[in-house]
């Protein structure tokens, strides 16, 4: 395959999707609207904590079998927010809550080689369904975990699953949410954890928890910042009305994004040398669809670099790989969840020529932060061809809008 030729076919497409630029127009940016410019509306803050119980999902690692046979034990501490409506973003998910939190899991039996992780993370809560007293809920959480016993081929040989101390954090759980008294909720729910590095250091092969959670949520009187900031009255309900808006009609539209993106990977065999590393990078081009106020769908092209392809092509190239090698490219279609700034990316793709080692496809799991509406930080997880990491992608992108119709 001819690079320079794709280099400028990427190049070629960004203009003219930059010439688009002209035909765009101010967009009503949810991620800034508010209706408590003052900050006279009060904070609705809440406190929680919840019990986790479960087993583990195997990961097929020898050494881990007494582990992975038996159950876990975590506990979550929990601070957050009551979205009422004071932006509008909050009516479009149902009014939600979001805050951060503490973690921290016990892996039976006490003596183990895993270790005992915590983690600090930030979290989002949203209902599928309100009834009157009880919603069912999905949470989200994701954050940075530690104190995780790491591989080391002479201090601790049998930990074969995580190579790193520090690794990130992710729980997905769907639960029922219901109402105990004027400032107290109770939860009760299925989760899914996972902990991983993203392939920063092998072994990678990942740790993975299921089981079931309780909780109970405490509403603090609400706080207004205006003026150094006061409580409201003791004796009034701690819970915020909901505040509802007559939104315009929305009319979808099309937006044209790029990205680049860079990172390290370790190599996917050799678990003996840690300080090995390779260099990573993406960039991407993509077009999608804006079909509602909180998501999209689209498709879009990669070009990929993985300088840990080195090892799968060495032994066919005893006088060293040609940088060609190195190099793939890749078309993917994709889904956006909007939620505030916040936007969170799954993509699946395929490369377009044969990659040795990479499997027929690849998936993107991420999220992207707006600091405008034009450019935002992108943070994603890239896997080839199944669910082991390949690379952690740390990127920078720019996006323009299209005309949106019926305006």
């Amino acid at each position: 395959m001819n690079y320079n030729k794709l280099l400028l076919g990427f190049g070629l497409l960004f203009l003219c999707i930059f010439h688009l630029k002209s035909n765009a127009q101010s967009l009503e940016f949810l991620k800034a609207d508010t209706t408590d410019s003052n900050k006279t509306y009060p904070r609705q803050i809440f406190g929680q904590t919840k019990i986790h119980f479960g087993g583990h999902f195997s990961t097929g690692v020898d050494g881990l079998e007494e582990v992975e046979n038996n159950y876990f034990s975590a506990l979550e501490l929990r601070v957050g927010w009551k979205g009422y409506g004071r932006k509008k973003w909050q009516q479009l998910f149902g009014y939600p809550t979001y805050g951060f939190g503490l973690y921290q899991a016990t892996f039976f039996p006490e003596a183990n080689i895993l270790g005992n992780p915590s983690a600090l993370y930030g979290f989002f809560n949203g209902p599928f369904k309100t009834y009157k007293n009880w919603s069912l809920n999905y949470d989200l959480g994701a954050g940075l975990a530690y104190d995780f016993f790491g591989y080391d081929p002479k201090n601790n040989p049998d930990q074969t699953a995580i190579g790193s101390d520090f690794n990130f954090y992710l729980t997905v759980s769907v639960e029922g949410n219901f109402k105990i008294s004027r400032r107290l909720d109770g939860s009760a729910g299925l989760l899914f954890t996972h902990f991983s590095n993203g392939r920063t250091r092998t072994p990678n092969k990942g740790v993975n928890l299921f089981g079931a959670n309780i909780g109970v949520k405490y509403y603090f009187n609400p706080y207004i910042p205006k003026k150094g900031g006061v409580y409201t009255p003791k004796d009034k309900d701690p819970r915020e009305r909901n505040i509802h808006y007559d939104l315009p009609e929305f009319h979808p539209f099309w937006e044209y994004y790029s990205f680049v993106s860079g990172g390290v990977s370790t190599s996917p065999y050799n678990i003996e040398d840690q300080n090995k590393y390779y260099g990573t990078a993406t960039w991407a081009v993509d077009v999608a669809r804006n079909y509602s106020r909180k998501g999209k769908y689209g498709i879009g092209v990669d070009l990929f670099y993985d300088g840990s392809l080195v090892e799968e092509y060495q032994s066919q190239y005893p006088n060293g790989v040609p940088n060609s090698k190195l190099f793939y490219p890749g078309i993917h279609v994709s889904h956006e969840l909007m939620i505030h700034r916040f936007t969170v990316v799954t993509q699946v793709g395929v490369p377009l020529m044969n990659v040795e080692g990479r499997g027929g496809w690849y998936a993107r799991v991420g999220g992207r932060y707006d600091f405008t509406k034009n450019v935002f930080a992108h943070v994603a997880l890239k896997t080839p061809g199944g669910f082991i990491a390949d690379f952690i992608e740390w990127g920078v992108g720019f996006r323009m809008y299209g005309k949106r119709n019926g305006v």
